[in-house]
């Protein structure tokens, strides 16, 4: 079977909205050789995908801002810091970050010689209002725990989970579409690059999964989606996507965003 793509994707490209990052700028971490804290929070915001869930999807693209350090409170309570809450376009985000030493352990500052790794959590949850070729309205509430190792070492390994509902009633033209989806995204082991040389960057290796269950009009039947993105160190990216019983193999260009399917 072969679904068209507009449907294929615009569905899962939907789920990305609040992941996606709204800068244009690379993943690779700096090349200086002490790493500050605010340039290990912008890699994790993964800024070299931002252009996937745009393309794909004809709903904006709105993301939170890469938290800045300097406006975030630490807790002794839970051994973080809490970063100010912000609203963009409708959705009202929260984000902190834990700091954690070579063992686990939290640690009140950052240290280049002794921060090994850094969580951070995120939640998102409002309305989006959609304007232009399609309108409407968007519905989010997000959950996301990233944790991006290797500091020590050079290495840096993103891992984490994000989940997300979603209900959606977009327009084109004369016709409305209802969406509602649940979806789990998972980054497994996503190595970042390790140099910058000045042109863009991509993960090395790693995966990013996608489990969506979306039920649309009557048109369209509810149907599992399950996508596997597997990187390989260029802007190509081999994706699997498998809509209930029917799998398709495609190759999403990150360079210039977009969806070659077989």
């Amino acid at each position: 079977m072969r679904f068209p793509v507009r449907l294929r994707v615009a569905v899962v490209a939907l789920a990305a909205i609040v992941v996606a990052c709204s800068s244009d700028s690379s993943v690779a971490p700096s090349t200086n050789q002490t790493t500050t804290l605010s340039q290990v929070l912008s890699e994790m915001t993964l800024p070299a995908l931002s252009g996937v869930a745009s393309t794909l999807s004809s709903a904006p693209v709105t993301s939170a801002a890469t938290p800045v350090p300097s406006t975030c409170s630490y807790s002794a309570s839970s051994q973080s810091f809490s970063c100010p809450t912000v609203t963009m376009g409708g959705l009202t985000i929260t984000q902190s970050y834990t700091l954690l030493d070579a063992s686990g352990k939290p640690q009140s500052q950052f240290d280049p010689n002794t921060t090994a790794a850094v969580r951070t959590t995120m939640s998102g949850a409002g309305t989006l209002t959609l304007t232009g070729r399609t309108s409407g309205s968007l519905t989010i509430d997000q959950q996301q725990d990233m944790t991006l190792s290797g500091l020590l070492i050079g290495t840096h390994v993103l891992n984490g989970t994000m989940t997300m509902h979603m209900s959606a009633a977009m327009s084109t033209g004369t016709t409305t579409t209802p969406i509602n989806s649940t979806m789990t995204m998972t980054t497994t082991n996503l190595v970042l690059p390790t140099a910058h040389t000045g042109a863009t960057a991509w993960p090395t290796s790693g995966t990013i999964t996608e489990d969506m269950t979306t039920a649309l009009d009557a048109g369209f039947p509810a149907a599992p989606i399950h996508m596997t993105m597997t990187f390989n160190g260029t802007s190509k990216v081999a994706v699997v996507i498998t809509i209930g019983t029917s799998t398709q193999r495609c190759t999403m260009d990150l360079a210039n965003p977009g969806m070659a399917c077989a």
